[in-house]
């Protein structure tokens, strides 16, 4: 995960607070509660890129053996196939 999970419960906090502060959202749970699926929210999706990165590599290195991993071609075929895979799981990346 590109997030630590320090890191993860920091944002989910701030974005809690800046919903509430602003009065964007009326909820009626405690606000540790709310931070905390705002955590699971944010953890599950970027476990979601997790997987979506790990199915283009594995189609890369399966079905374009002939680029090096890293390279520019590598890179512009790895975004094309993520968005790909992205769009066939109905996932929009952020």
């Amino acid at each position: 995960m590109r997030l630590s999970e320090e890191r993860i419960t920091v944002l989910a906090k701030d974005i809690c607070n800046r919903l509430l502060d602003d009065e964007l959202v009326d909820i009626e749970m405690a606000e540790d509660d709310f931070a905390r699926l705002i955590e699971a929210l944010i953890t599950a999706d970027l476990r979601i890129e997790d997987e979506i990165d790990e199915q283009a590599t594995t189609f890369l290195l399966k079905n374009r053996p002939q680029l090096e991993e890293g390279s520019t071609a590598w890179e512009v075929e790895f975004e094309r196939k993520k968005l790909d895979l992205s769009m066939a799981r109905g996932y929009v990346p952020f």
